[in-house]
């Protein structure tokens, strides 16, 4: 492959970033009239659905930065959506746990989120609805080699 074959898949890449980056934008118009971030809306779902009990866990599965993830815990704490408390089996870890406040703050956001997706996938028919699913899941596949 020549150089300038591959810069031409480069700039095809990058072009289905851009498209697909504004095209999510579009998606979580409903978190702008929210006080959460999109990130502070993943973590939250990363500790309702138990994929990650702790901060160590949730930076790795969402590859944030430790520090950010952190001070967003803090808040989320200050503010009565999880709780910590120390790991039996490795004390310098907090086990996280989402209060029942912070279920109720996530909820509304997730069913918003299951709706808008829901809009663009009814203007598909079900064959490119699953078209669709099929390309995503190949994208997913080739990048997680």
């Amino acid at each position: 492959m020549t150089d300038s074959t591959l810069l031409k898949r480069a700039e095809a890449v990058r072009h289905f970033n851009r498209f697909y980056t504004k095209h999510i934008g579009a998606l979580h118009e409903s978190l702008q009239k929210s006080a959460f971030s999109l990130t502070e809306v993943r973590v939250l779902r990363e500790l309702l659905h138990g994929t990650a009990t702790t901060a160590t866990e949730v930076a790795r599965n969402l590859g944030l930065d430790s520090g950010y993830l952190s001070r967003l815990l803090t808040s989320f704490e200050r503010h009565g959506l999880i709780t910590r408390r120390q790991s039996d089996a490795d004390a310098r870890q907090s086990l996280l746990t989402l209060t029942d406040e912070g279920r109720a703050a996530y909820e509304p956001l997730d069913a918003a989120a299951i709706e808008e997706v829901c809009a663009v996938l009814t203007r598909l028919s079900d064959a490119e609805q699953e078209q669709l699913i099929a390309a995503m899941q190949a994208i997913e596949a080739l990048l997680n080699r």
